[in-house]
């Protein structure tokens, strides 16, 4: 019995002893990136179904401070928001106040309908896998309502990008604010002052897949209607309070936090910025509350009754019809992994777990739109990537 004891007393230090060298191979190699990177700041975590494996910050929050980055550094996550939209969903289901099969317009107090397909209905989960034939148009740039006017960087930029930015730049600076619903009216219904065909597909809604920022925002807007309660009142409610997810939010009087990272667009510092959207986008978070969400929907995919029941989380990470559709329930699935990325001015970000051993890889980026920005937080995937799919 004693020989047994020490030997399990050899093989945990063993255990703890692999576990703190992958831990530093792992730093070694990000903080490689991370110097010789045009990313100003990042933060990483690696999860399984139970826990937070590794996490740690890295490069600056604020550069110009000279602000570390850490694993409790908030910054918004951009499309990943879209993840808690499919819960949302989810849940309002589990809960009888939609269905995904609903016509959208048994909710809206307006009529949204393909005009090339007048007679054809667009369902929730139509809009929820991305098939609605609703498409972002010209308008949907208005969403970014930034606080302070946004310098003229792009006069130090290459000429044949520095036209393209200043157009974003000069819209950003005069976008104004309104609700969400005058927002998706003015752009989806006949009588909308920036009503166009363009804004929907040739395709029959149903039929073919083209991602959609706006169908997001439709759904989020949705559940507002269905439930009567406020979209982000309802993710609080279900979601982030389930899950002590204390500093994460949309920006609003009840969520203003601090530690909150500047964003870095081409490689510049940008004015804080909200969107009038909140399905798509806008979400803030960091790498460790993030985690919670993550590791819950591991287990929820694993089978396990959490926030949602198990056969919810069957239906929302479903495999899609074909290779053609790429989405469950605003969840991305693929045949190695499930999860989703973000990109947004000064943001990019990752957040996926593997469909065979449920090892999660997170990435939150403070910097966009630089020359090898994307094929640098690619390389910061893959060394995660090298373990995750060792474990």
């Amino acid at each position: 019995m004693k020989n047994l004891f020490l030997l399990t007393i050899i093989l945990s230090i063993s255990t703890s002893i692999r576990a703190q060298n992958v831990g530093d191979s792992i730093t070694l190699k990000l903080n490689k990136i991370s110097i010789n990177s045009s990313l100003v700041g990042f933060a990483v975590a690696i999860v399984n179904k139970d826990s937070i494996v590794y996490a740690k910050g890295f490069g600056y929050a604020n550069l110009e401070a000279k602000t570390p980055y850490t694993i409790n550094t908030i910054q918004p996550i951009a499309s990943i928001s879209k993840t808690l939209l499919g819960v949302a969903l989810m849940k309002a289901q589990e809960m009888g106040k939609l269905n995904l099969n609903d016509n959208i317009n048994d909710y809206l107090p307006f009529k949204i309908y393909n005009p090339n397909f007048p007679n054809e209905k667009i369902t929730i989960q139509q809009l929820a896998n991305h098939t609605s034939s609703i498409i972002d148009g010209d308008q949907y740039d208005r969403a970014y309502i930034f606080k302070d006017q946004i310098p003229p960087f792009y006069n130090d930029l290459p000429d044949e990008t520095k036209q393209e930015v200043k157009e974003a730049v000069d819209l950003f600076n005069v976008n104004e604010w309104m609700p969400i619903s005058d927002f998706i009216e003015n752009q989806y219904s006949e009588n909308g002052i920036w009503y166009s065909k363009e804004n929907f597909s040739n395709s029959l809604p149903g039929s073919t897949y083209k991602y959609s920022n706006m169908g997001a925002n439709i759904a989020a807007y949705i559940i507002d209607l269905a439930t009567g309660e406020n979209y982000i009142e309802f993710v609080q409610k279900h979601i982030l309070d389930p899950l002590q997810m204390t500093k994460s939010g949309w920006p609003s009087k009840n969520y203003q936090p601090s530690n909150v990272s500047t964003l870095y667009w081409y490689g510049y510092p940008t004015p804080e910025y909200e969107q009038i959207t909140y399905g798509d986008a806008g979400f803030m978070t960091n790498i460790t509350d993030f985690s919670k969400f993550l590791i819950t929907m591991i287990q929820g995919y694993n089978g396990e009754d959490n926030i949602l029941k198990a056969t919810s989380y069957k239906e929302m990470m479903k495999d899609p019809i074909s290779s053609d559709f790429r989405k469950g329930i605003f969840w991305s699935v693929d045949l190695e992994k499930i999860g989703h990325s973000g990109n947004d001015p000064g943001v990019i970000s990752h957040a996926y777990f593997l469909r065979e051993n449920g090892n999660g890889i997170i990435i939150f980026v403070n910097t966009s739109e630089t020359e090898n920005a994307m094929s640098e937080v690619r390389d910061i995937y893959r060394t995660l990537l090298k373990y995750v799919e060792q474990k």
